[in-house]
């Protein structure tokens, strides 16, 4: 039985080891997001539509069930995203035409649909905010030095409170930790029933164990 308890608490430990292991050297603020709040969901969205789109695809998901799961209709995540030129079963993607991206920047920017998965919302949230101005007037980023995307929030960041900005700043973050894995809530939902249902089990099998081997000398 203590073997068994000691092996269920090693695969629990064993992940979060490797995260820890393979995570960024720099050090990262904390996004604080909740992905049960659907009105950042919302913002989030729009932000994302309104800064990042032009550049930036999320190609892994559909309009429609980004309307499912943070609490719009069809029509209004089609007029809210993409300003009512997509079908709702779109996927959602730049709005770049092909091929200017290589004659205006030289390089292809890259869909971000799993950078929170590859990097985790603490890095993305820090990333958005660690873009400053140095000696020369250039732009450049605290979290990934030499980046070659440009500050698309410099002019939000230039008209707002500290407080909105960060609240834009995270609200983006979530939107992208969603779209990363737009089941997770429903798995951490579920996956303490599971866990539940395993230790029940593991008590059961213990006391049919005991009562087979009860009358047997060992």
């Amino acid at each position: 039985m203590k073997k068994l308890v000691l092996l269920f608490s090693l695969l629990l430990v064993a992940p979060l080891s490797v995260n820890a292991a393979g995570g960024p050297s720099i050090e990262l603020e904390e996004a604080g997001n909740n992905l049960r709040d659907k009105d950042s969901l919302q913002r989030g969205a729009v932000l994302f539509t309104n800064y990042c789109m032009a550049c930036h695809s999320v190609k892994y998901i559909r309009y429609n069930r980004i309307a499912r799961d943070v609490g719009w209709t069809d029509e209004e995540v089609v007029e809210k995203m993409s300003f009512g030129q997509n079908s709702v079963y779109d996927y959602v993607l730049t709005r770049m035409p092909e091929g200017v991206a290589m004659d205006v920047m030289g390089v292809l920017p890259p869909d971000i649909s799993l950078t929170s998965r590859v990097k985790g919302a603490d890095y993305i949230y820090t990333f958005l905010r660690g873009y400053y101005q140095d000696e020369e007037g250039k732009w450049d980023n605290r979290a990934l030095v030499g980046t070659s995307m440009p500050n698309v929030l410099e002019d939000f960041q230039r008209h707002a409170t500290e407080e909105d900005y960060a609240e834009a700043v995270r609200d983006i973050t979530n939107f992208l930790e969603y779209v990363g894995e737009p089941s997770k809530v429903e798995r951490l939902d579920l996956g303490w029933k599971v866990i539940l249902f395993l230790l029940v089990l593991l008590l059961l099998t213990y006391l049919l164990k005991r009562e087979y081997w009860k009358d047997i000398k060992h």
